[in-house]
């Protein structure tokens, strides 16, 4: 892949191998289906990927990556 910035190679991949900036994913299991999110605080989780095995599932807005759901629900 190729990647064309004016920007030097040092400023573009600048904290790239750093583990402490990169974001703390989990896996948690909401009504039957399986999502890695990203906890954002007070029990709220932003959602970064869906796992489910019904195609149906993906249509659903409520389950679209960069949405905000409860982890407690």
């Amino acid at each position: 892949m190729m990647h064309w910035s004016i920007l030097p190679l040092e400023a573009v991949m600048e904290g790239y191998d750093d583990p402490s900036i990169a974001p703390q994913i989990i896996e948690i299991h909401q009504a039957g289906v399986t999502l890695l999110v990203e906890p954002v605080g007070s029990g709220q989780a932003k959602i970064h990927r869906l796992l489910s095995p019904n195609a149906a599932d993906y249509l659903k807005p409520e389950w679209a990556p960069g949405q905000v759901v409860n982890m407690q629900g």
